[in-house]
């Protein structure tokens, strides 16, 4: 009897060792998981941080080049130059890319439902090798609802559509013109109506770093409407890493004089947290011409 109210009482024992051991490990868990969310949500606002500087960089150099050269936008000037591989620092590392909206051509133009813009989409779509449809679905929808922020608005198009378009289209928050300093070969042959001058020019650009007027003059081109050799929006990721967690942050930039007054103004922004749970910075409102 005494045997058995002994292993009674030392089976009580071990559980509750058992019991405390338990509880004492859930502490320090707590603890642990309590750390390590403090220190990722500090990495975080860093990492932000230094995305935000990046940003801010590439404003300062858009806001300098309207005073140094006002007359030409092009891939070797410092706005350019400015955008980096990535950058160690002691917090952390940083990369910079910085992309010119306007050497694509604007769908948003569409919406005024101007004859000379849809003749241009019908031609892109035909140098790209996509079905006439396209063009037709992209027209309609601009025209019966005005502008668009995101290609994924016209639900006519689907995703492998979207993605062979990209890189020749842009939605810009305002008209502008397609610059030659910056466009590819294809958006340049469909401005200019002539495969062949896009490839000359192309080569001109190449070994000069920017084109004039002059050198379309050269190319037997006569300039048109839709085609300039300056820009005002500008696209920039700026990505940023701190203790192994990673943000993005996707800006658009506009620049504009209003009343003589040279700005440059961050009309939407986002941030694209990846390993954590951060809320993204409001968009500023958008742009009012």
């Amino acid at each position: 009897m005494r045997a058995r109210e002994a292993g009674v009482i030392l089976i009580n024992v071990l559980v509750a060792l058992a019991l405390g051991a338990a509880i004492v490990v859930l502490m320090f868990t707590s603890q642990e998981n309590l750390m390590d969310g403090t220190r990722r949500a500090a990495a975080a606002t860093q990492a932000e941080a230094l995305a935000l500087g990046a940003e801010a960089s590439l404003v300062a150099a858009l806001r300098r080049d309207m005073e140094v050269a006002p007359e030409t936008d092009h891939m070797a000037e410092p706005w350019a130059l400015a955008a980096q591989e990535e950058v160690q620092l002691e917090t952390g590392s940083f990369s910079i890319t910085v992309n010119d909206a306007q050497a694509r051509f604007d769908l948003n133009a569409l919406a005024a439902g101007r004859l000379a813009q849809q003749q241009t989409l019908a031609q892109l779509i035909t140098a790209l090798e996509l079905p006439d449809r396209v063009a037709l679905d992209i027209n309609d929808h601009l025209i019966r609802r005005g502008p668009v922020r995101v290609l994924a608005e016209i639900q006519a198009l689907d995703a492998q559509t979207r993605a062979a378009l990209a890189p020749h289209v842009s939605l810009l928050p305002q008209s502008g013109n397609v610059n030659l300093n910056t466009a590819n070969e294809t958006v340049m042959a469909v401005m200019l109506g002539s495969p062949s001058a896009a490839r000359q020019l192309v080569k001109r650009r190449a070994a000069a770093g920017f084109l004039t007027k002059g050198d379309l003059t050269d190319a037997g081109i006569v300039t048109l409407d839709g085609i300039g050799f300056t820009s005002a929006v500008f696209d920039v990721e700026s990505r940023a890493e701190v203790d192994g967690l990673t943000v993005t942050l996707s800006s658009r930039l506009l620049r504009r004089t209003v009343l003589g007054q040279k700005e440059v103004r961050v009309i939407a922004r986002s941030f694209s947290p990846q390993g954590a749970d951060t809320a993204p910075l409001p968009d500023p409102p958008p742009f009012r011409p």
